[in-house]
């Protein structure tokens, strides 16, 4: 199996999820099956996704521009995100409530983040993606609500835990190249990075997704990451969470990862479909929320 076809596989999952979540019982209860079931097979997304943006890490030519490309879904996702998932649009409860307001302890990881892209990554030189990172950390700040439609909410997205996986691995595998102040620099920005942008992040929960991301790139043979894989889904899904069927499922997605060849070449690349559907599709989830509210 190519890159591509993991990617699809992944893709599919994680819709089915998304399906399961709005249209399912903790929805709007349109589906005439068990949306556990779709639920519990989305478990698969995540993990098959980390590990391909860990094998993006380690084989692409600029790690800069993958992060920027990164920042990017992170921004133009946040919005749909909130307009599909955030509790308040999966109900028909309307109120006429409007409200506008920012937490300000995002300002200081924002502040954060661009004092740690700007000294990490690239090395105290001006670049037009610093604007970028500033942007991205301070949309999780923003809370949006009209009438009682919530259009950006607490949560920030999953671009955002694979945002700070990538910085995590900018720490552990450029060490070497960091000079004594630029540590004691990311001794300082991690803490508050993590915390901020981690917990609140999808499968941010106790920096988990992170985890997981960081350590597909750490070990390097594929009998490691699969029994990290299902390591990862008992302690996530199995202890955490508490859900035996999502727990299997997620370990499940080992045996796709069994299936991949990073020597199998596929016709089709489609990198603009793969950034431009999760938005999409969480785009058109919201404006069914919002048609069945009407």
């Amino acid at each position: 199996m190519s890159a591509f076809g993991l990617k699809m596989v992944a893709l599919l999952a994680m819709t089915c999820d998304h399906l399961g979540l709005v249209l399912g019982r903790d929805g709007w209860g349109l589906l005439p099956l068990d949306s556990t079931i779709l639920r519990a097979i989305g478990r698969m997304a995540f993990p098959l996704f980390a590990f391909c943006l860990a094998q993006g890490w380690q084989q692409t030519r600029n790690r800069k521009r993958y992060f920027q490309n990164l920042l990017w879904g992170a921004l133009v996702s946040q919005l749909p995100f909130s307009m599909a998932f955030a509790p308040s649009n999966l109900t028909a409860v309307s109120t006429d409530a409007t409200q506008a307001c920012f937490a300000w302890p995002f300002l200081i990881g924002a502040a954060v983040a661009v004092g740690a892209y700007w000294l990490l990554v690239l090395h105290r030189h001006y670049d037009h993606s610093l604007l970028l990172v500033a942007m991205a950390a301070l949309v999780p700040g923003l809370r949006l609500q009209i009438r009682g439609v919530c259009l950006l909410g607490e949560n920030a997205n999953v671009f955002y835990t694979f945002l700070m996986a990538f910085f995590c691995l900018y720490l552990l595998t450029g060490q070497e190249a960091l000079s004594r102040e630029e540590r004691i620099a990311a001794v300082l920005a991690a803490p508050v990075l993590l915390i901020a942008y981690g917990l609140p992040a999808d499968y941010g929960t106790g920096l988990l997704g992170i985890v997981l991301i960081v350590g597909f790139v750490l070990l390097k043979r594929k009998a490691q990451q699969l029994a990290f894989l299902a390591l990862w889904s008992f302690l996530y899904y199995g202890l955490l969470v508490g859900n035996p069927r999502s727990m299997v499922c997620c370990a499940l997605a080992g045996g796709v990862l069994l299936l991949y060849d990073p020597q199998a070449q596929s016709r089709f690349r489609a990198k603009r479909f793969f950034y431009g559907y999760y938005p999409a599709h969480l785009l058109a989830l919201g404006l069914l929320n919002f048609a069945m509210r009407g």
